[in-house]
């Protein structure tokens, strides 16, 4: 086994590369070769051991973050947090449209277009997830929150949190906060009264 720093990582992507110690150059590293924990980051120091790429370079195998207990090792990793603020907010969200339709401000099938259009982002993450690991084409940051601003925000938040996707940058999620909140505020000035559910329709219909 071989030490050394991951001097680049691209979370989005899943890969970056480790210096090892001592002479040599850098080593290339893929997501799917870190054992169960956290994600890396770039500084991280980890114990790996070296391959070949299916490009013929070098590659990390068997990677672990240094000083993680071999029974941690194993551990199955957390995908889904119920504490993440994401998740809080999806959950708000949820509430806030029931409330609108239990208080008799908005019909029913206000339900159909979160529900359908929150499948339909929940899916695009998970796509662009997959498509970011595998190096290939990418959704667009804008086509993501288009589908969350679309009704799409409740399955996006937790489409967010449960595969990691997006999490680690500053700008995509204030712009993702701030979709929730514009929702939030229109949800709340139905149920308040102070909107119209059916003037919003003919405005926007």
């Amino acid at each position: 086994m071989q030490k050394g720093t991951l001097i680049e990582w691209d979370d989005d992507r899943g890969f970056g590369f480790i210096k090892p110690d001592g002479r040599g150059g850098k080593i290339f590293v893929h997501i799917s070769a870190v054992k169960p924990g956290r994600r890396p980051q770039r500084g991280d120091r980890l114990v790996f051991s070296s391959g070949t790429g299916p490009d013929g370079r070098p590659a990390a195998r068997q990677v672990w973050l240094e000083g993680i207990k071999r029974a941690e090792r194993h551990r199955p990793p957390a995908h889904f947090d119920r504490h993440d603020y994401r998740v809080w907010a999806a959950v708000a969200l949820l509430a806030l449209v029931f409330a609108a339709i239990v208080f008799d401000m908005a019909p029913f099938w206000l339900v159909a277009p979160y529900a359908l259009m929150g499948g339909a982002s929940w899916l695009a993450y998970w796509m662009d997830k997959q498509a970011a690991i595998a190096g290939r084409w990418r959704i667009s940051e804008a086509g993501l929150h288009g589908l969350d601003a679309a009704f799409g925000i409740i399955g996006g938040l937790l489409a967010q949190q449960v595969f990691r996707h997006k999490t680690a940058k500053p700008g995509f999620a204030l712009t993702t906060g701030g979709i929730a909140v514009l929702h939030a505020i229109v949800l709340v000035g139905i149920i308040s009264g102070a909107l119209s559910y059916a003037e919003l329709v003919a405005l926007f219909g």
